[in-house]
């Protein structure tokens, strides 16, 4: 026998609906979230009322002016605009990358209050992580005089290399976080939330541009020992980047290429991956031939980058010119592919180590290859280095805040995988 939605049911999905529109659009009026949201503005008021009570809405002012119309209307008709309120309660995360592991504190609006880090080796034990997870929590609660109650989650991302190590394995098709989620979770800690690191990096990168991002498909490029991909669709919903990155790196981006055991000859992984592209520098790597690069890195071949690969050419390192042409003619062309693969107005580069300098060099030489339609769509990830954690964070946010209304869990979920 079918039934109906339930009043329980059909206030989260209002108060959802309310929730993401304020945080993706900015300061809203209600107004302006009634038209949005296609409910009346009486509903509008008695939902968003309520949540200001609650503490999750916040009034932050009137509106400003937009025209001098607007400037003669009577004062009662300005706007009043709503925001998420930053400290209504706080956020933890964290990421097992495959070089360092990050832990981190933030608020609602994913403002940093505290972080720390601890380098990843192949050295490094599961426990050892767990560990360090746990205690860094823990110690950052105490220092901001926070209790569970406080905490909306700790939200963990874990980088496809590391899925082994941390023994989360597949189960029916997906993967299952269970024995992860379970050994983080703690007495006097917030519930546990784990998922794939990539998509969480694109989400969070997402959901700090905030405004103007919304409706936009990006592919997000994560650039390590593997180059994993994200598509980050404009509901957020996707999560499918484990295929995707199997697939890119089998991409062929240079005919008769180089080869790499298991992959195509030319393919994405034999030419583009970070130690492929110090692979392809080496050939000509030496003090003589190459000073400015062999001086910039301290004879060091692993220290070499994109952005000191740009420095090089530019200082004259003639032996390195045709290198970073050939290396950019290839980005030039997987960049091609995954736009009209996934008809992306966007694609976020992680981890490439790219300053503003670097990244408008990086756009030129797209630009070159294959044209200013392709360049223009280029960004860097604003979550970088050290904030990685802020992948976690997106996480508890997501799942533990505006999927469920701002009614959030209290304990850990049994059984969290990631979505597909």
């Amino acid at each position: 026998m079918l039934s109906g939605i339930s009043k329980l049911d059909l206030k989260r999905i209002n108060r959802m609906q309310v929730l993401r529109t304020v945080w993706e659009a900015g300061p809203i009026s209600r107004v302006d979230l009634s038209q949005m949201l296609q409910i009346t503005r009486a509903s509008i008021t008695q939902i968003t009322n309520a949540m200001i009570d609650e503490g999750l809405l916040t009034e932050i002012g009137e509106a400003p002016y937009m025209s001098e119309k607007d400037s003669k209307l009577p004062k009662g008709r300005r706007k009043i605009l709503l925001d998420i309120n930053a400290n209504y309660k706080f956020v933890l995360g964290a990421v097992i990358g495959e070089q360092e592991i990050t832990v981190g504190l933030c608020t609602m609006h994913m403002e940093i209050l505290d972080k720390i880090s601890m380098p990843c080796t192949d050295h490094t034990s599961r426990k050892e992580i767990q560990q360090f997870i746990i205690s860094g929590a823990e110690r950052m609660m105490s220092n901001s005089c926070l209790t569970r109650e406080n905490v909306l989650g700790l939200g963990v991302g874990v980088m496809p290399v590391m899925i082994g190590r941390m023994r989360v394995y597949y189960k029916d098709g997906t993967l299952d976080f269970g024995d992860l989620a379970r050994a983080l979770s703690v007495p006097q800690m917030p519930p546990v939330f784990c998922g794939n690191a990539v998509w969480l990096l694109s989400l969070a990168n997402a959901d700090l541009q905030r405004e103007g991002m919304t409706g936009q498909n990006q592919v997000y490029l994560h650039l390590g020992s593997h180059i994993h991909i994200s598509v980050l669709r404009p509901d957020k919903a996707e999560n499918d980047y484990l295929t995707y990155s199997y697939l890119t790196e089998r991409m062929i981006v240079r005919p008769g290429g180089r080869q790499q055991d298991g992959y195509p000859a030319g393919s994405v992984r034999a030419q583009l991956s970070a130690q492929a592209m110090q692979a392809r520098v080496a050939e000509v790597y030496s003090k003589e031939r190459t000073p400015y690069l062999y001086s910039a890195t301290d004879g060091y071949i692993e220290h070499v980058t994109l952005e000191k690969m740009y420095e090089a050419v530019q200082a004259g390192d003639v032996r390195c010119e045709s290198v970073v042409r050939g290396i950019m003619q290839d980005w030039s062309v997987l960049l091609h592919n995954l736009v009209c693969c996934f008809q992306s107005q966007r694609v976020v580069l992680h981890r490439f180590g790219l300053s503003e300098r670097g990244l408008q060099q990086f756009r030129t030489y797209v630009r070159e290859c294959v044209g200013e339609d392709i360049a223009d769509r280029i960004v860097c990830s604003c979550v970088e280095d050290k904030t990685d954690f802020l992948a976690g964070c997106s996480l508890v946010l997501m799942k533990n805040f505006y999927l469920c209304g701002g009614i959030p869990e209290t304990e850990t979920p049994k059984n969290p995988r990631s979505r597909r």
